[in-house]
């Protein structure tokens, strides 16, 4: 096996010189004075809508129907935009259509008052008599190509970059409407959460004379409070058009069919030194086990919530702290190689708690744990999350790990239905991108009986990974107050990964944006697009491998190799990369690359959830300097495509995983271009501003395999060394010597 090697390339930053040309329809698209009809109708009726309505806001919210997945780049730009505002800076939401999986077009909500609405209506007319007056009542992508087709546009009142921007515009909108809210859960507490205005929460509710002695609701933030049924309804027959989003306010654990085994009295464990630590939130735990010393425990609970409390109500989250502690004693094929783990256990319910109490309580214990990296959460709802937005508590670990050097393993969820009739999406916190989401395997490698699956917002790749978590007749063994328990869940499968997680952070000393990464890296192989990739809504990029030193090394014909960096920049480049050539001066590799970031989120943006896009290429750097990128498909030289859609499914557009390689099959070298080294480019994009708003980090894994099996490492790292890189072997024992080094007291006389 080969090591691993850590190289710490000097990236440089490169400004955008990228210039958009005119703006045109695409190849089969058109506008016709019968669609301008349509769209003047549908704005008038709105502005009908909102006079004869009680007006609680000062402008009026409008709902955009896009007819596809819109790029922020083709976004209507003349339509609804404000005198000296872009269209873009009106958003308040945006959503999917109620169509089939795959099917699904753009709703963008815009904030817009009404002199813009009217104006625009205006506009509309005169790009209707322009088409009459100049293209016989149609345009299309034909019309306006220059200098072959030269139109006069005097005499219309306005400029003729805005004719076509507003003619552009209506060939991508079908049509606009008012905001509807739809997909009410069927529950008695929601979480409701409201378009962003000048109004706020507290003076809503005055305007509609509610009061906090008849009904009980609670504010959470700026635009989200929770309500019963009854408030709910009064919301919705009044106000319906500024509600956003709507979910239930529960999370919970469900207990699964336990089968005890006879306590086992006189189990030995060392004493506690100076392993690294994890951090538990979950029921409460058990300080009667055998390694509680182990486990520093808090029951984080209320004086009601501590009533509530039974023996019963410990077994999950002792079960759960049982496996990062002591995993591999009870489950030997399951022996991981990282040892024994600390843990700080907090028992923030009994079996079930409110959605944005959970949120108080992980806030509370994350602001006062900053020494923890790695923290795992294993409670979930039933409900399946929105295809819409991303549920509450999944907003706050993303904003959490966006600010924090954190990172949260997530179970999956489970399917506990009796009778089953397809197969349910996850439920929150699973949807957390920032999150490690971990999915449930059998020992032969197949989904659990009770999975549940992705993705999130349609395309985003929840759950990452799976891992062992048994099943109703393969259990697993966990450890509580009962003694040893035979038990299976995503709640079993997601410790393990916390143990490797930690492993590589917390004693590897691997930055966390590369220990994800490697992690994700380890269980997609050379297989997932051929293989797991057909199954990645149910296993994510695949399974983990159990052993630590199969993540942490390489086959000996492969040379694997990690790069961490910041995007502060359009781009983070280098295009030295000396990969090592055959003696016909020629590559013989496939490749492949895994990159995670921790982006910031916005909620209220809906299905346009991620604020910042990084974009992966790595390749061969061509004579024109450009990189061939080793993914199968072409990508434009900025890393983006003008079919969002595909963007979104195919190169994981927006998502803050990206995974990219040459497909394992027949392969032969390929050609160097003179000179010319391998490069690596990080583009970065911003959804709500042109400008980069700060710094992110990044990690990425590049593997190359030597397709004859010569083993040319050396060559690599020499290479490397005479440009000046700093290239460092990942040694495990040197690593281990060098955390308990830094573990130890010292006492000065």
């Amino acid at each position: 096996m080969n090591p691993i090697l850590q190289v710490k390339l000097r990236f440089a930053n490169e400004a955008n010189t990228n210039r958009p040309g005119a703006r045109n329809l695409r190849k089969k698209a058109e506008t016709t004075v019968e669609k301008i009809d349509n769209l003047c109708e549908d704005l008038n009726a709105i502005l009908r809508f909102y006079k004869s309505s009680p007006r609680f806001v000062k402008n009026i919210l409008v709902d955009a129907h896009y007819n596809d997945i819109i790029a922020k780049s083709n976004r209507i730009r003349a339509l609804i935009k404000p005198e000296g505002k872009e269209a873009n800076d009106m958003i308040v939401g945006a959503r999917f259509s109620e169509a089939p999986a795959g099917e699904e077009n753009h709703i963008i909500t815009y904030y817009v008052d009404e002199v813009t609405i009217k104006k625009t209506i205006e506009n509309l007319e005169i790009a209707k008599r322009f088409l009459n007056e100049k293209l016989s009542g149609k345009a299309t992508f034909d019309n306006f190509n220059e200098p072959e087709n030269i139109l006069n546009y005097n005499g219309f009142g306005i400029p003729k970059s805005k004719i076509r921007d507003i003619i552009v515009d209506c060939s991508v909108i079908d049509s606009f409407s008012r905001p509807q809210i739809t997909n009410v859960p069927d529950k008695e507490l929601f979480l409701i959460t409201f378009y962003k205005t000048e109004l706020s929460m507290e003076e809503l509710l005055e305007k509609l004379k509610i009061d906090d002695i008849r009904y009980k609701y609670s504010f959470y933030g700026d635009d989200t409070m929770s309500a019963d049924k009854e408030l709910y309804d009064i919301l919705e027959s009044n106000v319906p058009y500024l509600i956003s989003m709507v979910s239930s306010d529960l999370s919970q654990v469900t207990f699964d069919d336990i089968t005890k085994n006879k306590k086992e009295d006189d189990i030995y464990i060392p004493e506690p030194s100076n392993e690294p630590v994890i951090g538990v939130i979950d029921t409460l735990f058990d300080e009667s086990v055998y390694f509680a010393d182990w486990v520093e425990n808090t029951d984080y609970l209320n004086d009601i919530e501590r009533m509530a409390s039974s023996d019963r109500n410990r077994e999950h989250g002792t079960q759960v702290s049982s496996i990062i502690v002591d995993g591999p004693r009870m489950n030997p094929w399951m022996d991981d190689g990282c040892g024994r783990f600390k843990v700080r256990h907090f028992g923030v319910c009994v079996d079930k708690i409110q959605t944005t109490r959970l949120v108080k309580k992980i806030t509370e214990i994350v602001n006062n744990n900053p020494d923890i990296h790695v923290w795992n959460l294993s409670l979930g709802t039933d409900d399946e999350v929105s295809k819409n937005f991303v549920s509450y508590d999944a907003a706050f670990l993303d904003e959490l790990q966006a600010k924090k050097n954190i990172v949260f393993v997530v179970s999956g969820t489970n399917d506990n239905r009796d009778e089953k009739n397809g197969i349910l999406k996850i439920g929150s916190p699973a949807d957390s991108l920032n999150s490690i989401v971990v999915n449930s395997v059998r020992r032969d490698g197949t989904p659990a009986s009770y999975s549940r699956k992705g993705n999130v917002l349609s395309f985003f790749n929840k759950p990452d990974i799976s891992y062992y978590g048994g099943d109703y007749n393969e259990r697993i063994k966990a450890y509580s107050c009962c003694g040893q328990e035979e038990v299976y869940g995503t709640s079993f499968a997601a410790p393990w990964i916390s143990r490797k997680l930690c492993y590589l952070i917390d004693v590897m000393g691997l930055p966390r944006e590369v220990a994800k990464s490697l992690i994700i890296d380890s269980a997609a192989g050379w297989e997932y697009k051929t293989g797991a990739y057909r199954n990645k809504e149910i296993m994510g990029y695949g399974i983990v491998p159990i052993d630590i030193a199969q993540v942490l090394s390489t086959e000996n014909n492969e040379i694997k190799f990690l790069l961490y960096g910041t995007s502060e920049s359009y781009k983070t480049t280098n295009y030295a990369i000396p990969v090592p050539r055959d003696e016909d001066n020629k590559y013989p590799y496939i490749a492949r690359a895994t990159m995670c970031y921790f982006p910031e989120c916005s909620r209220s943006q809906g299905v346009d959830y991620t604020n910042r896009e990084l974009s992966l290429k790595f390749g061969r750097v061509k004579d024109d300097g450009k990189i061939d990128d080793i993914n199968e498909n072409i990508q434009d030289e900025d890393g983006s495509h003008t079919d969002e859609r595909k963007s979104r499914k195919e190169f994981r557009k927006w998502e803050n995983t990206k995974f990219i390689s040459k497909i394992l099959k027949a392969n032969r070298p390929v050609k160097s271009y003179g000179d010319r080294l391998w490069g690596i480019t990080v583009t970065s994009k911003e959804r709500l501003s042109s400008k980069m708003q700060k710094e992110l980090n990044f990690g990425a894994v590049i593997t190359l395999r030597e397709i004859n099996g010569v083993n040319r490492i050396q060559d690599f790292i020499s290479a490397c060394n005479l440009r000046g890189w700093i290239v460092n072997e990942l040694d495990v024992q040197n690593q281990v010597e060098i955390y308990n080094a830094n573990q130890e007291e010292i006492l000065f006389d």
